[in-house]
């Protein structure tokens, strides 16, 4: 088992890129609450750890090339944030059958292969952090797709 710190990270990459996702091709602004949840500035104006740590997972994925964005509003939001050609391929990828797990078998339908987002969607909604993790590494951050 990982650190919680790097199970929030699985879950803010992913909930990140599938916002993208259900937008693509269309820029949008991305609010950080959105990917942390409801977040409260102390008395010093500074956010909490939390949604200072999915602000991070949103400018990594930047940096290595699966999002782009224009600006970064007060650590609030991005604005024109968009997936990329490379986020947008693995995410349409189809699924290997054995990244499927109990009712996600059901998600397949008669002989259909079942792309990753669907398969991360799943897993994301069922609140399954190892499993996410899992297709997060496997799907999106591994070299060899």
């Amino acid at each position: 088992m990982l650190d919680v710190h790097i199970d929030d990270f699985y879950k803010d990459c992913a909930t990140t890129l599938l916002s993208g996702f259900r937008a693509f091709p269309r820029q949008q602004t991305l609010f950080i609450e959105d990917i942390s949840g409801p977040d409260t500035v102390d008395e010093f104006g500074l956010h909490s750890p939390r949604h200072l740590a999915a602000l991070g997972a949103v400018q990594w994925l930047r940096e290595e090339g699966f999002i782009r964005f224009g600006a970064l509003s007060r650590q609030d939001s991005v604005d024109d944030f968009v997936l990329t050609s490379k986020a947008f391929t693995r995410l349409i990828a189809p699924a290997q059958p054995q990244s499927l797990r109990g009712d996600a078998e059901n998600i397949e339908h008669s002989g259909d292969i079942t792309p990753v987002f669907q398969v991360l969607e799943f897993a994301r909604l069922q609140g399954d952090s190892l499993w996410l993790g899992e297709l997060v590494r496997d799907y999106l951050l591994s070299n060899h797709i």
